[in-house]
């Protein structure tokens, strides 16, 4: 049982104060009569459509969007939607994961229609809003030809689903019937008509939206409790938060219900009971369920959903992020504050920030806290930005945090992968939720250079500032006539000594506490402003199961460690040649004493003198593009570093006692190593952690290897403990066994080697070469091999 979360506490208390704003509906109403929410919102983002940025790399990340969403084409998108409905294709379609066969097909076209309704929003440019017009109407051709609501591009999508409703369910993690999360592609279609109605006014795209609907119920109705359980085994996406939405949108009682349909209760009731169940979890197939449920706390004021939203967030932030705001490592999570072995490889994918992106700002309007705004801006200011490349606007799956890292960029016009529509999504957002405002308060939660229009209050505002890298913001406030409110402006947790608040030049002496709001009631008439100072100083984040691994802040942004250029890509690419992360040595936890500014590069710093075996260059983490680097570094004082520094001259005598015994030494996972020592198998792949590759499987891999036939031999094989699974394999020697392994699953990180003798029968004299075979058992994986040494003993 986890500890109740001061999150879900308050967020409840607040709820019962505003519960009550429901308005009453028919069952079934004949024509669509919105919902108002049973949890009224106590600060509202002022609209999507009321703020322009106007700078900074928020504006210059939506720029990039707004090309590239302007350069696909959107009849590739539906070119499937078409075929499948027995349509002539208007175009020849995108292909990667919105491709032909056993794929998210046509889960692009929903992600583009949400982000150019977006975009139509954040920038009123009229060819965003043609573009979503397009594609409602070419779905709704595609839609009447199916003649009974469907509205699907995925190959033996209905057959699957008819299946399904038969209760014929094969259910796991990705798989429903042999498709691979069907409901989560149709939920972007789905998504993309609700948004493209709330944020371009398509009453068409709500008309098809509740046609699909009926077709869903169509299927769903027919299951019984075990059999609806069975099914959302598999990857479902949102559909419960878009059936809620759906009821909200038209107050027809009977999509709420059918969200229900969508409750997964081996993964929801453990949160409702404030245990957190989440590692081993997938993170991006949890965040979109328990987003559900914080929309059907909204329109229904039921605790169980508001407690298991508001504790998920407290413990995915708090207990499993790492210091850019992202998590997860293979897309799972793992133990809650445990995460030092788990910072290298593949952590932190993007989708998985973007909904819980959408989770705080839905928080924050509930309980206008400032935890919700500090998550907003370190997650949107560290991963979101750094999940972008700023000079072609390419997007990243992950973006890790390790050491030696680097990130998974999309060809964007081919691989389409989830990443790639979360993207299109999240940088057409980057206005929403930097002002909320009530009757009479505004907050202002980020600094961003913008306008904004508080229409309810004719207020208009203006942003100047240089935040990220500067200090200063100002905000002028321009009231139709004057009128009396009250401005919270956020004093940042980062913020320390040195934050100062003007209001027309006068500077306010009562200020508050970092990590609070400075309130400032008066009557606001035009012209008025704001000044702040918003001083960043460098500090440690570290971890809270390894104190001396940290990451190096400068207010609330991550600096990362230049490790040098980043190596090719693709199978047989020579390996990096950069340097491994150094260890940084230092007397002082406080990096001011050991980091200086680089002149001409305005926040960039390098260390000085404490770097082993090298100092390095620190840039914001969401600027360091197209480069190997580190997140997190690990820290000694001197005299730690002593008894370090003897534990690694030893490891390396070992090193080279290793090196001269050894007979052949072979680099699984690199092609011409593996063709010289004829490697083999089936159900097999290449594998990486950091720069290193491996290979790994679920059926067998062999190598022929040399051997010395006057000497023992040994076979030294290094492995990985990292594993989200147990894995068992057998190792055979010319077909005959040589052990068996069981390795249990674990979040440790580190690579670990096993020595195994081969029989002298086995190696007769003469004899040169024998083939290791690993083979899985039990269903289980084989260990992914790293290394594969023959030495004499």
């Amino acid at each position: 049982m986890s500890k109740v979360s001061r999150s879900a506490v308050l967020l409840v208390v607040a709820s019962v104060a505003t519960a009550g704003a429901a308005v009453q509906q028919k069952a079934r109403p004949v024509a669509f009569a919105p919902v108002a929410p049973k949890i009224a919102a106590a600060a509202k983002p002022l609209p999507l459509s009321a703020v322009r940025l106007t700078g900074g790399p928020l504006a210059r990340a939506q720029e990039l969007d707004a090309e590239y969403l302007l350069k696909l084409e959107p009849d590739r998108m539906l070119s499937f939607y078409r075929t499948r409905a027995g349509l002539p294709k208007k175009a020849e379609p995108y292909g990667g994961w919105d491709g032909e066969g056993r794929n998210l097909t046509g889960h692009i076209a929903g992600h583009y229609l949400s982000a150019v309704s977006y975009m139509w929003a954040a920038t009123g440019d009229p060819r965003f809003k043609q573009r979503a017009d397009y594609i409602v109407s070419e779905l709704k051709l595609v839609q009447d030809a199916h003649k009974n609501g469907y509205l699907g591009a995925i190959m033996g999508g209905e057959e699957a689903f008819n299946e399904v409703a038969k209760g014929n369910i094969r259910s796991g993690g990705f798989d429903l019937n042999g498709l691979w999360s069907p409901w989560y592609t149709l939920h972007k279609t789905y998504a993309g008509l609700r948004d493209a109605y709330r944020f371009t006014g398509s009453r068409m795209a709500l008309d098809i939206e509740v046609k699909y609907a009926e077709w869903a119920e169509s299927i769903l109705l027919k299951l019984d409790d075990a059999q609806t359980q069975r099914m959302l085994n598999t990857e479902f996406g949102g559909m419960n938060e878009i059936l809620t939405d759906l009821y909200a949108d038209t107050g027809d009682r009977r999509w709420l219900d059918l969200s229900y349909h969508f409750e997964h209760r081996l993964v929801m009731e453990p949160l409702k009971r404030h245990e957190d169940n989440l590692s081993g979890i997938h993170g991006n197939t949890t965040v979109p369920k328990v987003m559900g449920s914080l929309a059907r706390f909204i329109y229904t004021g039921d605790l169980g959903d508001g407690f298991a939203a508001a504790f998920f967030w407290d413990r995915v932030v708090k207990h499993h992020s790492f210091a850019t705001g992202g998590h997860g490592k293979d897309e799972y999570f793992r133990e809650p504050d445990k995460l030092s072995n788990i910072i290298d490889g593949r952590t932190a994918e993007t989708c998985n920030v973007y909904n819980m992106l959408k989770m705080t700002r839905d928080l924050f309007a509930l309980r206008p806290d400032i935890e919700y705004a500090e998550f907003h801006e370190r997650a949107l200011f560290n991963h979101i930005l750094g999940s972008i490349d700023p000079s072609d606007g390419s997007t990243s799956y992950m973006v890790p945090v390790g050491q030696g890292v680097r990130r998974e960029y999309a060809n964007m016009f081919q691989s389409f992968t989830c990443c790639v529509g979360s993207g299109m999504e999240s940088h057409a957002l980057h206005g929403f939720g930097l002002y909320y405002a009530s009757a009479d308060r505004l907050w202002v939660n980020l600094y961003a250079p913008s306008t904004a229009n508080w229409a309810a209050a004719g207020v208009k505002l203006t942003m100047a500032t240089t935040f990220p890298e500067g200090d200063a913001a100002t905000l002028t406030v321009t009231p139709a006539a004057p009128r009396a409110f009250t401005i919270m402006m956020r004093r940042p947790r980062w913020a320390g000594e040195g934050f100062a608040v003007k209001v027309n030049g006068d500077p306010l002496k009562a200020l508050p506490a970092a990590g609070s709001y400075v309130e400032i009631a008066r009557t606001w008439k035009a012209g008025d402003k704001v000044e702040l100072v918003l001083p960043k100083a460098l500090h440690l984040e570290p971890l809270a199961d390894n104190p001396r691994r940290a990451a190096i802040m400068w207010g609330p942004l991550v600096m990362a460690g230049d490790l040098g250029p980043e190596p090719a890509r693709g199978r047989g690419a020579p390996p990096a040649t950069t340097a491994d992360t150094p260890n940084l040595v230092a007397a002082s936890s406080n990096p001011s004493d050991w980091l200086t500014p680089i002149d001409g590069k305005p926040g960039v710093f390098r260390t000085k003198g404490i770097g082993r075996d090298q100092d390095i260059e620190l840039t914001p983490f969401y600027r360091l593009h197209r480069r190997v680097y580190a997140a997190y570094f690990d820290f000694y004082t001197p005299p730690d570093w002593e008894k370090k520094s003897a534990e690694v001259a030893a490891e390396r005598a070992r090193a080279r006692a290793l090196e001269a015994a050894t007979v052949a030494y072979l680099q699984p996972g690199e092609m011409q190593p593996e063709r010289d020592f004829n490697q083999q198998g089936e159900n097999t792949s290449v594998v990486r952690v950091g720069q290193r590759p491996g290979r790994a499987g679920r059926g067998w891999f062999s190598f022929d290897v040399p051997t010395d036939s006057a000497r023992q031999n040994v076979v030294v094989v290094t492995y990985h403990s990292d594993s989200r699974r147990p894995r068992t394999f057998d190792i055979l020697v010319d077909g005959q066994p040589l052990a068996r392994e069981r390795f249990e699953s674990s979040s440790e990180s580190r690579f670990f080697d096993r020595e195994y003798e081969i029989p002298l029968s086995a190696v007769p004299q003469g004899k040169p070469k024998v083939t290791l075979r690993f083979q899985a058992t039990g269903g289980n994986d084989i260990a992914a091999v790293f290394g594969l040494r023959v030495v004499r003993r």
